[in-house]
């Protein structure tokens, strides 16, 4: 804010400018190297905040956050930004780093625009100034940062983490750092994949979650997530910083603000992109109430752990393992969950021979997998170090379910193992066709499975389940059919009955041991050899439309639009997701459990706008089994996106410094203001809608734009107007860009005292 009212101010004293001369020449190369000022200014500081009953402002929670669009959007973690019993809050406050290495300026509200629990990310708008008055988001003209295609990271990969330092003990906010580190590994997820968390072994302060971590080119590849201990407010590392009950002293009745513990985990930039993209655009999600998602209603838990080296298509085990070989750099932890819901704060504790080692746990972080089901954890990037490792897992703070052992060193072993459990529908040709762990409801289910170093000694036998609960068990048998192959076994309803839908479970048990288990879904009816689920999908503009319109383009007046669908055979509490994408790009992901009847028609999840619905290809897909089992497309409008996606940094970038042109020192606090290219000097009417991006330069009076110079198909010329308390102006036009302009434009400019 104060940054705008300088330049308010100097416009306005501002009656003729002195005109230069750009240079000619242009940089012999091109740089790449992060440009730490730059993102330091785009890092905020938020606080949630409530007023007590005597009027004053109370600080609940902090955290970092990055603005990601020059109209003021801020991606960070949702627990820094959503209210909740532990962080009460009705205004979130955003603070703003106006000069380089001094603390934070509180200077507007924002407000949550998208949020995803489970990954724990969240969108932020500015709204108001401090003062209340409503912002025009055209025309805030603030530094961003851009997103970098976060998969093409590598281990080893430097990185640069910022975001904001602990407060003082007088409750102000300390300065934004950048704390370099390297990538030491990936941490796999169940649904997400096996870069569902960038791991480093960098000292990154818990204050610095929400914050960014960046590459050498200064775009942001993930961002840095700690919750505090638990989500039920007990086992909390806090601070009080301020005197909340206005007793005159900060001690243990004031409002503890918590802070995690040390960050060692990063959620990829990508898992933001929909949420950020749904900001841009203006739109929110929602569906039919009686398919919400789930929420478990008894005791949240974790059991059953057990390890597998490897993870199928379907996200389920490829076998049991109780040891690894030396050089294993493939490890997943498998374990049942029950009641849980997201957003539930859950961790895991890895130890190697006694000794806590961060890099295969997982810090304390949001749960994103709803109530009821099989889930994963592990690492497929580094080399697993020998040793004895226990596994133990925590919820709120508590831990929950055995701890898991395994030694991971010497040969691999050659023992008798079963792996790759299939199931599927059996073709005309008689093999197994697969439907992804997902099958049609039907009288028998059909499965086979790969084993190997078999022997005649063994004993082996199959345990079924449905919805958790054991089925009559089938006696032991002798194993029979020789050392290595493929095995086939089928169980079957009793006669002229189908099996219920719902979820099942097989585990295979050797000599006592369970060797290989995977959970599949009976959902739907059979068509071919696949599986009909959803069926006569239809678009419309909006399900409470006075006049609904069903058709497959809608004009770009709507506000809302809708997919409605029938469905068949869907047991209560089967999961299942549905996925909104405009022109290929992401929107909407969430993972659902059924909560309707098994079989019903109208059931609905819709796009509402905060004016009308962009133009764009719409496209919904539902997915059962992370399978897409159906899916439709929409035309709205002239059926593609009008402006870029996201704030893409393609062009050239401006930067350079001001000086005295006496002394030759930098002059802080300048106003360097770019406008549009249909502008010149003579022009400038001191409207904000004129400028194309401002900058101010910091204590050693050098600057750089956020936004860059954008190239065209022919060149562009822009105008540059320089403005310091004190000095004469400086302005010219002329400033070329060409498609062959090196970036970036590096300026040195005098200026005289006035």
């Amino acid at each position: 804010m104060r940054r705008f009212v300088t330049f308010v101010l100097l416009c306005l004293l501002f009656v003729s400018v002195n005109e230069f001369v750009f240079p000619t020449s242009t940089p012999a190369h091109a740089q790449s190297n992060f440009d730490s000022n730059n993102i330091i200014r785009a890092t905020v500081l938020l606080h949630q905040v409530y007023t007590n009953p005597q009027g004053e402002v109370i600080i609940t929670c902090e955290g970092s956050g990055t603005l990601v669009s020059a109209n003021g959007l801020i991606l960070t973690n949702a627990h820094t930004a959503l209210s909740s019993d532990r962080c009460r809050s009705d205004r979130i406050v955003i603070s703003l780093t106006l000069r380089l290495g001094e603390a934070p300026v509180p200077t507007y509200y924002a407000e949550v625009v998208g949020a995803n629990r489970g990954y724990d990310l969240a969108v932020l708008q500015i709204v108001s100034t401090l003062d209340n008055r409503p912002v025009n988001r055209n025309t805030l003209l603030l530094p961003f940062v851009e997103l970098s295609e976060s998969e093409t990271v590598q281990l080893d990969d430097t990185v640069e983490i910022v975001g904001y330092t602990l407060p003082s003990s007088n409750g102000s906010g300390g300065t934004a750092e950048v704390v370099r580190g390297t990538i030491t590994g990936f941490t796999s997820e169940s649904r997400i994949g096996t870069r569902a968390w960038f791991k480093s072994k960098a000292i990154i302060p818990g204050s610095m979650t929400g914050g960014g971590a960046y590459d050498l080119d200064g775009r942001l590849i993930a961002i840095p997530t700690v919750e505090a201990a638990s989500s039920d407010g007990t086992n909390i590392d806090c601070r009080r910083v301020q005197d909340s009950n206005g007793d005159g002293r900060v001690d243990q009745q004031d409002v503890c603000i918590p802070v995690g513990g040390f960050i060692n985990a990063m959620r990829p930039s990508r898992l933001a992109r929909g949420l950020i993209l749904a900001a841009r655009l203006g739109l929110q999600a929602e569906t039919r109430t009686e398919s919400a998602a789930g929420t478990g209603s008894g005791q949240p838990s974790f059991s059953r752990l057990f390890f597998s080296p490897g993870v199928n298509a379907a996200g389920m085990p490829t076998s049991v393992v109780g040891g690894m070989p030396a050089g294993t750099t493939e490890l997943y932890l498998f374990f049942d969950y029950a009641n849980m819901r997201d957003g539930m704060i859950y961790e895991l504790r890895v130890s190697r021979d006694g000794v806590p080692d961060a890099t295969f746990g997982l810090a304390p972080a949001t749960w994103n997998g709803g109530a009821t089901g099989l889930w994963y954890i592990g690492s497929s990037a580094q080399v697993w170090p020998n040793g004895v490792y226990e596994f133990s897992l925590f919820i709120n703070g508590a831990r929950s379910g055995d701890v898991a052992k395994i030694t991971i060193g010497g040969p691999a072993p050659m023992t008798p193992a079963i792996s790759d459990i299939l199931f599927g529908v059996p073709t005309a040709e008689g093999s197994l066709a697969s439907a992804g762990n997902v099958l049609p409801v039907a009288s028998v289910i059909n499965c086979e499975f790969i084993y190997n170093n078999m022997t005649a000694d063994l004993q082996w036998r199959r345990v079924w389940y449905y919805e958790d609960i054991k089925l009559p068990e089938e006696p032991a048998e002798q194993w029979t059919d020789g050392a290595n192959g493929k095995k086939a076994i089928t169980v079957s309803a009793p006669p002229d009955q189908a099996l219920q839908p719902g979820r099942y479970r097989l585990e295979i048990w050797l000599n006592e041991r369970l060797a290989a288990t995977s959970d599949f879904i009976m959902i739907g009816g059979q068509v071919v050899y696949n599986t009909e689920i959803f069926s006569n999908l239809n678009f419309s503009n909006g399900i409470d439309t006075i006049n609904r319109v069903v058709g497959t383009t809608f004009p770009n007046t709507i506000t809302a639009l809708a997919l409605s669908f029938n469905w068949r055979d869907v047991a209560a509490g089967t999961p299942w997701m549905w996925r909104w994408s405009v022109d290929d790009n992401a929107l909407f992901e969430q993972t659902q459990t059924w909560q309707g009847a098994a079989t019903g028609e109208n059931m609905w999840v819709q796009l509402r706008a905060r004016s009308t619905i962009p133009d764009g290809t719409y496209r919904v897909e539902l997915i059962v089994g992370g399978v897409v089992r159906s899916t439709s497309t929409v035309r709205v409008g002239l059926g593609q996106l009008p402006v870029s996606v996201f704030g893409v940094a393609e062009g050239v970038q401006l930067q350079g410094e001001i000086v005295d042109s006496e002394t030759g020192q930098g002059i802080p606090g300048v106003a360097v203001i770019v406008l549009k290219v249909e502008y010149n000097v003579a022009d400038f009417t001191r409207d904000m809608g004129e400028v194309y991006a401002m900058s101010t330069t910091d204590s050693n009076g050098q600057f750089t734009f956020s936004r860059l110079l954008a190239r065209g198909s022919t060149a562009q010329f822009y105008s540059l107007i320089i403005l310091a308390e004190g000095y004469l102006p400086l302005s010219s036009d002329g400033l070329e860009v060409a498609d062959d302009t090196v970036s970036p434009i590096t300026l040195r400019l005098e200026l005289n005292k006035d």
